[in-house]
């Protein structure tokens, strides 16, 4: 079955799939020249002059495609080095936008080293993190998120992977395993995100590409088998919510996606060739 799906990823016709199932998944050499020409050519002209959250989404594209910084201009990257020394506010976007660089190459980048140092000192008691914006607003010292502790363990996932070991880590993955991955700990039959929500936006659905406010379960389940704890009995739930949206040759169906995605899009009800990489991915680092 896993073999079907992923003869499957290589006849997509998806370049940036292709390149990276090869490299991650197959321990190949491949030249990521036809997955770096895709992409551009499918982001506007003046991309890097964005502002807001589409800029680190296209940043984010550019990482998604397992590409590396040195296959492109500086100036691409000028607004996000700019917003990790001076922005930086340990936020969903913000650890989205940090990651995204980690995975281009910029894990040595002395700002970015700067951030790292950062890291522990403004965790909340619970291990996790909050925005800025928010804490500065309470009178009372707060729970962190959900999602920024997530885009944080993604971080942690993807400087592992380069070889940088950050000191959140731990804290971060017991934070996720004492919820089961996916629940309120105070209640673990009960999704932390996604009760209220309509098929195809919890936590729990296959939601891709990810966005601050929902991550797809193929991606919360790479990032913890990446780190180790991927045959933790904790994680059992989130094993069987992956298997069930797969198909009878191991692709992965597509259960919610962005309006207006920073990636091409994929059809909700069909096999996604993103989250069939990344469930491929988790079952190859559990």
């Amino acid at each position: 079955m896993a073999d079907d799906a992923l003869t499957w990823l290589l006849e997509t016709g998806n370049p940036a799939v292709k390149h990276r199932t090869k490299i991650e998944l197959l321990g190949l050499e491949d030249d990521p020249a036809e997955a770096f020409t895709w992409i551009v050519s499918k982001l506007p002209d003046d991309w890097y002059r964005v502002k807001g959250l589409w800029y680190a989404y296209y940043i984010n594209a550019l990482a998604e495609c397992g590409l590396n910084q040195s296959m492109m201009p500086s100036e691409w990257f000028e607004t996000a080095m700019d917003r990790i020394r001076a922005g930086f506010d340990f936020g969903c976007e913000a650890f989205m936008l940090l990651q995204a660089m980690v995975a281009l190459g910029f894990g040595g980048n002395p700002d970015v080293q700067k951030i790292f140092a950062l890291l522990h000192d403004n965790r909340l008691p619970d291990g996790g993190f909050l925005c800025e914006r928010r804490k500065g607003r309470l009178k009372y010292i707060p729970k962190s998120c959900y999602k920024a502790d997530y885009y944080a363990l993604r971080l942690c996932s993807c400087c592992r992977k380069k070889g940088i070991i950050l000191d959140i880590e731990q804290e971060l993955i017991r934070y996720f395993l004492s919820r089961n991955l996916l629940f309120r700990r105070d209640n673990l039959d009960k999704l932390i995100l996604g009760d209220n929500e309509k098929e195809g936006s919890r936590n729990s659905d296959v939601f891709y590409p990810f966005e601050p406010m929902r991550m797809g379960i193929q991606n919360i389940m790479e990032t913890i088998s990446s780190l180790g704890y991927g045959n933790d009995p904790a994680t059992a739930a989130g094993w069987n919510c992956l298997n069930s949206a797969k198909d009878d040759i191991g692709r992965v169906i597509l259960a919610g996606t962005l309006t207006k995605s920073w990636l091409p899009k994929e059809k909700v009800g069909k096999p996604s060739a993103w989250a069939t990489f990344y469930a491929l991915l988790a079952e190859k680092e559990r």
